[in-house]
């Protein structure tokens, strides 16, 4: 009953704290259900436009869900389960919730713009800059680290043994000789990749060109599900991991050029529908195990902090570090000032969707590791030739107890096979069957992080380009390489949109000089390309390889995870400014951001002392951190320097909000 007392308590708190500590922090921000959002304002049927809050929610939750809640506590509860269970509920009460609510409300306070257009306004163009090339690296990482997770799992294969298939069975695909076979698990992920993306355009032509009912299109898009997996049964794909990698990275710089509905949006559409099914499948499956008292001789301790020191490192920042999204996550505010707050109907919406979708998240996290504890195997003693959850993921420190060599970490599998053995012990299928639906669903999960983390990364640089460049004739002229858009009616954003708008919203942050200064020459070409999206598409790419061919995947994650978390605190503490300004309380914001600053700014240092240690094997992520490095300290000198503007009453204050 362990798995029900971790699932129901979690839920009490989170709940709870939906009800009451969002309306203190509504109370205190000063929450106003009376005035005009950005969406009621400029309503313009294309990007601002009022959509009703359950809709909104989805289209957030859709877009905020990835890997991340999923990734970092299976990586992260090697310090046992309830450490992590620990920092997903509170922190995701008290600092993701809040930052979410927070970037959420301030962005509609602002008339619908993104969090970067924000700090430009308060802290000038150099902090915008700082903060945009921060975004730029941050991103990169995000899609480094999803891009190596994603090879791994569409290549992943289980040992037969382990998986209670019998002898004779036909369902998968069985490669290698008697004693040595594997089944082919990740291949059936990745047929279900390839037909899913393929099928996309068509579902967008239906849902957004066509008007075809959602729920029509919903049926469909369920089907396209089924049959993907159906096919990938049969027809596993086999291709090693660097193809993959490379197979992706072309996949993401069509997908970040072409307009938006064909792949990003419509993939989405599809991809949510495995989402939500997988969750409630996960959810059952949890309570069925946890009503038969599921418990697992040498499974996941409740505290193993020792060993998890020695396997990850100190817990503190560690494990604040690695468990990323399911407790606080920097790149929600992203999507909450892409396009969410561009949709609110009222400012009461900003905290239902800001807040709870945060908690819910929390909540994935929550059955995530509890899905660990009843499924994960800690060792599975010495002497068995497959060992458990955490020798396949920390290979390197478990190895060093008497295991044989052991493959690469593989976090993933590690995932799957929990889910596979959960499955197991609740309904008796076999552990083949639990695994697949976790790999599908994980797999769904890291590609859909994937295309909409390089399109932010390309309007990102687009940005910068005309910070710099926006006063000559080639940024200043109306007739450039503009994102290709058809159609101009209103084309409401469909759940699971990845929080990307149609076009970037910063476009107007710079304004265009009344007499541009007139280019020609190699200058002049060099300018145009740098317009065209095709280029700052393959910038974006090239970011991505450049770390993910450089880094090992558990650095990566480290130095990913520690610059979303920092994000994070770089938000709450310009919102803790912006509340200043106003004369309002901000303690509830400015506390949880210098906590999260100072973690990720101890795991940067910690990570550039090893970085340094071997520098020609690190040379990528070493440059990479020293730059966020430069960067945080010069936008907290930027903070500062504003506070005491403030405080001297130097500044222009803001009109009545």
């Amino acid at each position: 009953m362990t798995v029900l007392a971790v699932m129901i308590g979690a839920a009490v708190l989170l709940i709870l704290a939906g009800r009451f500590y969002s309306r203190f922090l509504a109370r205190n921000v000063g929450e106003d259900l009376t005035r005009p959002t950005p969406a009621v304002q400029k309503a313009d049927g294309r990007d601002y436009i009022p959509t009703p809050t359950p809709v909104v929610f989805a289209h957030h939750f859709a877009s905020i869900a990835g890997a991340g809640p999923i990734l970092g506590p299976v990586i992260a509860i090697v310090y046992g389960w309830v450490p992590a269970l620990l920092w997903v509920v509170f922190g995701g009460i008290f600092i993701g919730g809040v930052h979410d609510y927070l970037a959420t409300y301030v962005a509609t306070r602002e008339g619908g713009t993104s969090i970067a257009t924000i700090a430009r306004r308060m802290l000038g163009k150099d902090a915008f800059v700082a903060l945009t090339v921060f975004l730029i690296i941050m991103l990169a990482l995000v899609c480094a680290a999803f891009l190596n997770a994603s090879a791994i799992a569409l290549t992943s294969m289980l040992p037969f043994e382990r998986l209670g298939l019998s002898a004779d069975q036909t369902l998968f695909r069985v490669v290698g000789q008697v004693g040595r076979r594997k089944v082919v698990i990740g291949g059936i992920a990745s047929m279900s990749v390839v037909c899913i993306t393929a099928v996309a355009p068509l579902i967008g032509y239906l849902y957004l060109k066509r008007k075809v009912a959602v729920w029509k299109c919903s049926l469909l898009a369920i089907a396209i599900c089924a049959i993907s997996i159906t096919t990938g049964l049969f027809h596993p794909v086999a291709l090693r991991p660097g193809v993959w990698k490379l197979l992706l990275s072309g996949y993401v710089l069509l997908a970040a050029g072409v307009p938006v509905w064909i792949f990003l949006q419509s993939r989405d559409f599809i991809n949510v529908h495995i989402l939500y099914v997988g969750m409630a499948a996960m959810l059952v499956t949890l309570i069925v195990a946890g009503l038969r008292g599921a418990a697992v001789a040498g499974g996941i301790p409740p505290v193993n902090v020792g060993e998890g020191n020695a396997a990850l490192g100190f817990i503190w920042p560690m494990m604040f570090i690695t468990i990323a999204c399911g407790a606080v996550s920097g790149f929600h505010s992203l999507c909450a000032g892409g396009t969410t707050c561009k949709q609110l109907t009222s400012e009461l919406a900003a905290r239902r969707i800001g807040y709870n979708a945060m908690l819910l998240e929390s909540f994935l996290a929550v059955c995530v590791i509890a899905m660990m504890i009843v499924g994960a195997v800690k060792l599975n003693y010495l002497l068995d030739v497959h060992p458990g959850y955490l020798a396949k993921a920390y290979p390197d420190f478990y190895g060093g107890l008497g295991l044989a060599k052991l493959p690469g970490a593989n976090w993933v599998l590690g995932f799957a096979m929990a889910v596979g053995n959960a499955g197991r012990l609740a309904f008796g299928v076999p552990v083949a069957v639990g695994a697949l639906a976790g790999m599908i669903l994980l797999e769904g999960f890291l590609v859909t992080t994937l295309d909409t983390a390089i399109r932010l990364t390309r309007y990102l640089i687009e940005e910068v380009w005309r910070t710099f460049f926006g006063q000559y004739d080639v940024f200043a002229s109306p007739v450039a390489a503009k994102e290709p858009q058809e159609g101009s009616g209103a084309e409401p954003t469909p759940a699971a949109a990845g929080g990307i708008p149609a076009a970037p919203d910063t476009a107007q942050a710079v304004p265009a000089p009344a007499f541009p200064t007139a280019t020609s020459g190699a200058f002049r070409w060099v300018l145009k390309l740098m317009r065209q999206y095709w280029v700052n598409s393959a910038l974006a790419v090239g970011l991505m390889l450049a770390f993910a061919l450089t880094g090992g995947q558990k650095a990566l994650w480290g130095i990913f995870a520690t610059s979303n978390q920092l994000l994070a605190a770089m938000v709450l503490a310009l919102v803790s400014l912006w509340l200043l300004r106003r004369k309002r309380r901000l303690l509830f914001a400015f506390i949880p951001g210098a906590a999260m600053l100072v973690t990720t700014s101890t795991n940067l240092v910690l990570m550039l002392v090893k970085f340094l240690k071997a520098p020609s094997g690190n040379a990528t992520l070493l440059t990479a951190d020293i730059v966020i490095i430069i960067i945080t300290a010069y936008l907290i000198v930027a903070g500062i320097r504003a506070v005491s503007s403030h405080l001297r009453g130097n500044e222009t204050r803001p009109a009545a909000q």
